[in-house]
């Protein structure tokens, strides 16, 4: 199997074949490899409702990428009266050990 590397800007070409990796130029991408394998991760962002528009949210970790869709549905279920950028908006997101916070200024519609 063929991967990209995306924990840094180089964006190796990773090789998994079997047990071995090759064509990663750091740890990370070894790293990377194996979690992608074996429990693929990802950051979540998306755009939650306030009163009068969005304001964007993103996990402040990597979130086991099966829990995505989870993820997305409770924040779609928000409904922010006031917020700034680094208020936590969800603690403990679908069960996990991550929170959703605020990114950005508010988007009016």
């Amino acid at each position: 199997m063929k991967l990209i590397c995306i924990k840094c800007p180089r964006g190796c070409e990773i090789t998994v074949n079997g047990d071995s990796i090759t064509g990663n130029a750091c740890p990370r991408g070894l790293e990377y490899a194996k979690e992608e394998m074996t429990c693929p991760m990802r950051t979540v962002t998306y755009l939650a409702k306030t009163e009068s528009g969005v304001v964007p949210v993103k996990t402040d970790k990597d979130v086991p990428k099966s829990k995505i869709f989870e993820i997305v549905e409770e924040i779609s279920k928000l409904k922010l009266k006031k917020s700034q950028i680094g208020d936590v908006v969800i603690k403990g997101v679908a069960g996990l050990d991550a929170n959703v916070i605020v990114t950005g200024d508010e988007y009016k519609e």
